[in-house]
C-alpha cells in the first residue's frame, strides 16, 4: 500500500518579497529620482522601511547605515511629487495601476464571470498645520486625535474567500460631494471588469447624490443612516418590537427632500458584550427587497472584514508630520500596496514547523511579512550600531 506524500511548496525569502514588491513599484510607480546617493531602488526601501516600522523617514535613515540623512531623502521626494492638485491626481492614478496589478490572475478570470459584493470606505488622518498650496486639501470632521482637521481617504474593496483585496484608493477633497467619489472609485472598479452584486458604504456617504448615482447604475446598496441627536430624525422609526421595512424622508419639508427605501433592524444582544438594551439600526437600501430582514444584519457585517484591513493597513503605514498631500497619499497607498502582498503570501506559504514527528501549519501573519522585510533591508544598507554616551 503505497503511502500518502505530503505536499511540500517552496519556501518564501525575504530577498523574493522584497524583490517583488520593488518590480511593482518601480513599474508603476517610477519616482525618477537619481542623485549621487540616492536612485528610485534605495527610496522604495527607505519607505518601505519607514512603513513596516510604522515610523518616520527621519527614524529610517537614521537606523540604516547606507540610507543618506532623513532630509536628503525628503528634499527628493519634494521634487519628485507634486502637492499641486493635479499632482495628487496623478499619484493617485499610478497608485490605483499598483493596485490593480496586484489582484491575482485567477481572481481577475471571475470578475467577467460573477458578481462580488464590495465596500467602499472613509479613513481620516489626523492633521496639524496649514494646507500646502491648496484649501480644500483638508477636510474638517468630528474632534479626533486633538484635531478636527484630516486629510481624507476613499477605498474600494472586495472580499474574496476572506481574503480582502484593495482595488481602488483616492484622495478626498473638501470641495467635492461624495458622490464624485464612490464614482470616482466605482469606474476604477470598472476598468478591471468587476461586475458589481451589492454595494456596502460607510455612513459617510449616507446622502441623496449617492443614493441617486447608485439607483441610475443599478447598483443595489445598503447604507447606515447616522443617529443625529437624541429624539427626532431616524429615531422616529425605532418603535415595535421587531425589524421592519419602510420608506423614510431626508429633510422632510424642504426643497432638499428625498424619499427613499429604508430598512430598520431591532437586535437584543441579551447581554452579549455586555449590553441588554435593545438596539436599533437603519439602512437605506434599494435592490435588497429579496433579501431577508433577519439576513441584512449580517449582510452589512461582512463589511466590517473589510474595514479590519484599516487596522491592519495602519500598523504598515509610515508616518510623517510633512504638508505636502501628495507624500502624505503616497504613504498611505504604500500601506495598501503591502496589506495586498500580506494578502497574497498569506493565500499560498504558511509557516511549518516540525515537532518529532508531529507537524504543526502556521498561517503568515502581517507581522511576520513585515519581518521578513526588516531582515532583508537591514541586511543591503546595513544598521546604524549604537554607541555608548560617556
Amino acid at each position: 500500500m503505497s503511502k500518502r506524500q505530503p505536499k511540500h511548496t517552496k519556501p518564501v525569502l525575504s530577498e523574493q518579497v522584497r524583490n517583488a514588491l520593488l518590480t511593482t513599484l518601480e513599474k508603476h510607480l517610477p519616482l525618477g529620482i537619481q542623485g549621487r546617493t540616492l536612485d528610485d531602488e534605495k527610496v522604495f526601501d527607505i519607505l518601505v522601511y519607514a512603513s513596516v516600522n510604522g515610523t518616520t523617514i527621519e527614524t529610517a535613515c537614521n537606523e540604516l547605515a547606507g540610507a543618506p540623512s532623513g532630509n536628503t531623502v525628503r528634499e527628493h521626494l519634494g521634487k519628485a511629487l507634486d502637492a499641486s492638485r493635479a499632482g495628487v491626481v496623478a499619484l493617485e492614478e499610478d497608485l490605483n495601476a499598483v493596485l490593480k496589478s496586484q489582484v491575482p490572475a485567477g481572481l481577475c478570470k471571475r470578475f467577467g464571470r460573477r458578481s462580488f459584493e464590495i465596500g467602499i470606505d472613509l479613513t481620516d488622518i489626523a492633521y496639524h498645520g496649514q494646507p500646502a498650496k491648496d484649501d480644500h486639501e483638508i477636510r474638517r470632521g468630528k474632534a479626533k486625535s486633538g484635531t478636527t482637521h484630516f486629510h481624507a481617504y476613499a477605498t474600494l474593496s472586495i472580499v474574496h474567500h476572506q481574503r480582502r483585496y484593495e482595488l481602488a484608493l483616492t484622495f478626498v477633497w473638501a470641495d467635492e460631494s461624495m458622490e464624485k467619489v464612490v464614482k470616482r472609485l466605482i469606474l476604477q472598479a470598472k476598468t478591471l471588469g468587476l461586475r458589481i452584486r451589492r454595494a456596502y458604504l460607510d455612513k459617510g456617504f449616507c446622502g441623496k447624490e449617492v443614493f441617486h448615482f447608485l439607483r441610475t447604475h443599478r447598483i443595489a446598496y445598503l447604507i447606515p443612516i447616522p443617529k443625529r441627536g437624541k429624539s427626532g430624525g431616524i429615531r422616529a422609526l425605532f418603535v415595535g418590537r421587531g425589524s421592519y421595512r419602510t420608506r423614510y424622508t431626508f429633510n422632510a419639508d424642504t426643497k432638499k427632500a428625498y424619499t427613499t427605501d429604508v430598512i430598520v433592524i431591532c437586535r437584543y444582544p441579551k447581554g452579549r458584550y455586555g449590553r441588554h438594551k435593545v438596539e436599533w439600526f437603519a439602512y437605506a437600501c434599494w435592490g435588497m427587497d429579496q433579501i431577508d430582514l433577519h439576513q441584512v444584519f449580517d449582510l452589512y457585517r461582512r463589511r466590517f472584514g473589510m474595514e479590519s484591513g484599516y487596522r491592519q493597513m495602519h500598523q504598515v503605514r509610515a508616518r510623517t508630520t510633512s504638508r505636502n498631500p501628495a507624500l502624505r497619499l503616497l504613504l498611505v497607498g504604500l500601506a495598501l500596496i503591502i496589506y495586498n502582498v500580506y494578502i497574497t503570501l498569506r493565500q499560498v506559504y504558511l509557516l511549518l514547523r516540525r515537532y518529532g514527528s508531529r507537524s504543526r501549519c502556521i498561517w503568515m501573519t502581517l507581522k511576520r511579512m513585515a519581518w521578513l522585510l526588516l531582515r532583508i533591508i537591514e541586511r543591503l544598507m546595513g544598521v546604524e550600531p549604537i554607541e555608548r554616551v560617556t
